[in-house]
């Protein structure tokens, strides 16, 4: 996925189960609040999700995903070990509530978060399961689009390798965050860097070591870690 963000586990606590939830049945995911602005330290996502005891139950989980829906990309599941984390309930409650805040999402996305649920018996058995999905925080502005321009060659002054300056714009109307520049010589990666972010209509270029070459392919954003209006130009290939 394509959105870094940075996940803020607020707390887990008991709570007692507001009169709007049980309309969902055991099992609720509210968006609680959605910050939006220019800066991607603003834009922010909180969730709150909660579940309440079943017959058989001693114990409850639930886990958060975030999917993000770009103009023009299908609805993707946001790549973040952080959203992995299953939260556990203490034993014998008969309500469990997680709050979930999500920073630095990317511009022009609309964000929504699955909670899958989890019930279990004495034995530690999954007894019930459940799935919920919350209200969308949208996020205005316009994509980037980040491209290479060209890579130039020249011998390094000691050790027998090569400088390769790679030169990459973003060609999009929108603010670019962090991505990757790789540089891989004859099909192996020689090396990589990463850039902290790129505004629209801006580009640069990056100093990367390799051996000498037959052929080479530069790379941005090869994690896919930037949403972008085109994801099919994000490589350059040459014969050196």
């Amino acid at each position: 996925m394509r959105t870094r963000t940075a996940c803020a586990l607020v707390f887990a606590l008991v709570l007692l189960l507001p009169a709007a939830a049980r309309a969902d049945g055991p099992a609720s995911v509210h968006l609680t609040r959605c910050k939006t602005g220019p800066d991607p330290s603003e834009r922010t996502a909180t969730y709150k999700a909660w579940m309440r005891a079943v017959p058989g139950s001693v114990r409850m989980a639930l886990r958060f995903r975030l999917v993000a829906h770009y103009p023009g990309h299908h609805p993707e599941v946001v790549a973040d070990s952080k959203l992995r984390v299953w939260h556990y309930s203490h034993h014998e409650v008969t309500r469990y509530g997680y709050r979930q805040t999500i920073k630095h999402l990317a511009a022009a996305g609309t964000y929504r978060t699955v909670v899958r649920f989890r019930w279990y018996d004495a034995n530690g058995q999954v007894i019930r399961r459940a799935k919920r999905v919350s209200g969308a925080c949208v996020q205005k502005g316009q994509l980037p689009n980040l491209v290479i321009t060209g890579v130039q060659i020249s011998r390094a002054p000691v050790g027998g390798n090569y400088v390769y300056g790679v030169s990459y714009a973003n060609i999009g109307r929108g603010e670019a965050g962090s991505f990757s520049v790789a540089l891989f010589v004859d099909g192996a990666l020689a090396d990589s860097r990463e850039i902290s972010g790129l505004g629209p209509g801006e580009g640069s270029t990056v100093y990367l070591n390799g051996p000498a070459c037959r052929r080479l392919r530069a790379v941005i954003d090869r994690e896919n870690a930037v949403p972008e209006t085109n994801e099919g130009d994000n490589s350059y290939r040459a014969r050196c």
